[in-house]
């Protein structure tokens, strides 16, 4: 049973991004789960009904060891105590049980044992991957109708770990070839990057050998350091399969984002300040306070002024500023203020400069 938890394949996570102008990616359904079930049987829908909510904390968490936590271990073999719905339909001519949890009660679970919670607005990387197909090597295209495409998708979908592929048209035949892609070409595929509004992008090969797979994958910010992209990661490894492969490379991609945007409480409860410029409306303010509410590393909020188009909320964080920030960063609806020009007469206003303050222009509606 434990094994079977730990290995969960069917989260119902729909996170392979096709072609997006947004940033980031909003995970929806993190309090569902879908199950595959032989029968209506109660004591098979109690199984189910664990490996659902294993399957609700994995996707709140990221972590596949999150299940082994006594505590979690414990509310996943009472899932009824928070379990609000659920119900069967068929799925390709499979019987399926859907089941709905508590969210807060989930992710109140996660803080009271300790564990990092990962909120539902989360990076977006593009992928560059040469595979190869009908024995020519070729680089994935968002259309592409290959196994390994179909691989990636059901990956995406069980981390929780938005992804998206070049659609391969011919501005990208143009800026990119294989040859850029197998040989580690980072300039080459950044400028090409920069069409697509992802946060990270990736260069990644997998190549068939006689008896396994070879495969490979970088990991880029989209931002260069004095000039020069670094990897955040940078791995390689031999696989089964294909399938295996794929599998590997997922699990490299969701370590890096979990260890980056989940985020644990420290005990701390630092304070800060955020402030959101270019309102006009009190809907905004609400959209806002919404959005904030939802964020991994915010534990309360409350708004302590709103003037002119100016709206700016003390924060208590679970954890600290940094990690609040890499949050922010990454959400499209945002864009980072610098702290001179048009927010310095923001700041002359302040008499408090000790405080860490944060300011953004808010795009959304």
């Amino acid at each position: 049973m434990l094994k079977k938890l730990i290995n969960l394949i069917a989260l119902p996570l729909v996170v392979f991004i096709s072609i997006s102008l947004a940033q980031a990616a909003e995970v929806s359904k993190l309090e569902e789960a879908d199950i595959a079930v032989s029968s209506r049987a109660n004591d098979v829908k109690d199984n189910a009904l664990k490996e659902a909510l294993a399957a609700v904390f994995l996707k709140n968490s990221g972590s596949p060891s999150v299940v082994l936590n006594p505590l979690i271990k414990a509310q996943i073999n009472e899932p009824e105590v928070i379990l609000t719905q659920y119900g069967y339909f068929e799925q390709n001519g499979e019987l399926m049980l859907k089941a709905s949890f508590d969210h807060q009660r989930v992710v109140a679970k996660l803080r009271e044992a300790g564990l990092p919670v990962w909120g539902s607005q989360r990076p977006l990387t593009l992928m560059w991957i040469t595979i190869d197909e009908n024995s020519e090597p070729t680089i994935l295209a968002d259309a592409s109708l290959s196994d390994i495409r179909n691989d990636l998708t059901q990956e995406s979908a069980n981390k929780g770990i938005p992804v998206m592929l070049p659609i391969m048209d011919l501005d990208d035949v143009m800026g990119v070839t294989v040859n850029d892609v197998r040989g580690g070409f980072t300039d080459v595929v950044f400028v090409a990057s920069a069409r697509y509004q992802s946060d990270y992008f990736a260069i990644a090969n997998i190549q068939n050998q006689a008896n396994s797979v070879l495969f490979s994958i970088k990991l880029f910010n989209k931002t260069r350091t004095n000039g020069v992209l670094q990897p955040l990661v940078n791995q390689q490894g031999e696989a089964a399969d294909n399938q295996q492969a794929v599998k590997r490379m997922m699990s490299i991609l969701a370590d890096y984002h979990i260890s980056q945007y989940a985020i644990a409480s420290t005990g701390s409860n630092a304070a800060t300040e955020v402030s959101f410029s270019g309102l006009s409306n009190m809907s905004q303010v609400v959209n806002i306070e919404a959005y904030l509410s939802q964020l991994s590393a915010i534990k309360s909020i409350s708004l302590h002024s709103f003037k002119g188009s100016t709206a700016t909320y003390n924060l208590v964080l679970y954890s600290n500023v940094d990690d609040l920030q890499r949050l922010l960063d990454i959400d499209s609806r945002l864009s980072k203020l610098d702290t001179m020009g048009s927010v310095e007469s923001f700041y002359q206003q302040k008499t408090d400069v000790s405080q860490p303050k944060l300011i953004y222009q808010w795009l959304g509606q």
